[in-house]
């Protein structure tokens, strides 16, 4: 019976090629949907698609390449000038939908710690062979599985509409006449980071309405101060590029800052989250 609990135990033991038939197996034991935490907190949400990493690596791709073909083809951006009006009116649209995913992931998180608080029932999961880390890290995972749906259509949208964004932002800032190397590979990375930001914020998220949840003991205060947090957190990131400042520390604020806080975030908001639950 204990090892039909655990079938992320049992999978780990087995050879290479049969762990393939579980879509997680690449994913920390604690992230997958097989864990006993997250598949709980799941409930009938656990059939979720994952996202179709290889298709989302393809666009990237070739976007980079046709900037890089620019260098000796220039006239290619204007090609692009067309798709700049179409990104632009779908540019709110995305914004809004990454707004609600984001809220969802953070109150999802909020209430799922309040409620194990409010019902006694944090001790009984702590009883598990699981650190209370990995516990609040499944915590995290599930609020994300819950949105994944969402999230990977949101991932392929910003890997289609970023690229005609990024040309019209760099050609101002930095032009191409007077930057030809800096200004596409600023672009480059703009379209990288853009990306992987829709990866490392939705957990730094869920790290924040951990900590919310832990912090305060009623579900609407703690999903009031995890969204406030989170609001804070991407008023101050992105008043920051408004500032006038030369290129290396514009890339310091838009590709070094974006990728590097939410890490740190996410990692102290959960260490604070365990003090919470562990000081008493």
């Amino acid at each position: 019976m204990v090892e039909r609990a655990r079938p992320d135990v049992n999978l780990l033991r087995l050879p290479e090629k049969y762990r393939s038939f579980d879509p997680d197996h690449r994913l920390p034991v604690w992230a997958r949907r097989s864990n006993p935490i997250v598949r709980r907190q799941l409930g009938m949400y656990w059939k979720t698609i994952l996202p179709e990493v290889d298709v989302l690596a393809r666009l990237i791709g070739i976007q980079i390449a046709l900037i890089a073909l620019t260098w000796p083809l220039p006239f290619l951006f204007d090609l692009a000038l067309p798709t700049i009006t179409a990104a632009l009116l779908l540019l709110p649209m995305a914004l809004y939908a990454y707004a609600h995913i984001l809220f969802a992931i953070g109150s999802t998180a909020a209430i799922a710690i309040v409620d194990e608080l409010r019902g006694g029932t944090l001790d009984l999961v702590r009883t598990t062979p699981l650190s209370l880390i990995s516990i609040l890290g499944s915590k995290i995972a599930a609020a994300i599985w819950r949105q994944v749906e969402n999230l990977s259509l949101l991932m392929l949208a910003a890997a289609v509409i970023s690229l005609p964004l990024l040309i019209s932002q760099y050609a101002v800032l930095l032009p191409l006449d007077d930057y030809p190397f800096i200004s596409r590979l600023a672009m480059i990375l703009g379209l990288v980071v853009s990306v992987a930001r829709l990866a490392l914020e939705p957990a730094m998220i869920g790290a924040i309405g951990l900590t919310a949840g832990a912090g305060l003991p009623a579900r609407p205060a703690a999903v009031i101060a995890a969204a406030f947090l989170g609001g804070a957190y991407f008023s101050l990131i992105n008043l920051a590029r408004l500032i006038p400042m030369a290129w290396p520390a514009r890339f310091v604020v838009e590709f070094a800052l974006p990728l590097a806080l939410p890490l740190l975030i996410t990692y102290g908001a959960l260490r604070l989250a365990h003090h919470l639950l562990s000081r008493d």
